[in-house]
């Protein structure tokens, strides 16, 4: 079965969160961490848990197939390779517009965050292409 988990850091909070939300068993599952990852980690500890505790009652627990969706601070905090100022040159915006987005000062508007994923996909489409001899 196929879920969501949104991944972000509100502004002003050290830490990120990861939320799962599984509607066939009504549940959710919030996961806390100094990283996006370690949120995802936390966030994938208590699905563990929980699905060991329905599974002793009884229930019925469907396997998940995770999709994770980022806000523009938790995307550069889990691919902590990506820089930011290579991206910005990518797109064509100041880098630190972007470093705001990321520590959450600013929110990007929607066309800003297509703008982004557009600039990402396109540095990954530039690397698939190079060669090394």
């Amino acid at each position: 079965m196929k879920v969501i988990a949104n991944v972000k850091r509100e502004p002003g909070e050290k830490n990120y969160s990861c939320l799962l939300t599984v509607k066939p068993i009504k549940g959710t599952v919030l996961g806390c961490g100094s990283s996006a990852k370690a949120a995802i980690e936390d966030m994938l500890k208590g699905w563990n848990e929980t699905t060991e505790y329905l599974k002793e009652e009884g229930e019925d627990v469907p396997a998940l197939e995770i999709e994770y969706r980022f806000d523009v601070g938790s995307l550069f905090s889990y691919y902590d390779f990506v820089n930011i100022a290579g991206v910005a040159r990518e797109i064509g915006l100041n880098s630190s517009v972007i470093r705001q987005y990321v520590i959450g000062t600013r929110k990007p508007s929607a066309e800003r965050k297509k703008l982004i994923i557009t600039g990402l996909k396109s540095l990954a489409d530039k690397m698939q292409q190079a060669v090394l001899y």
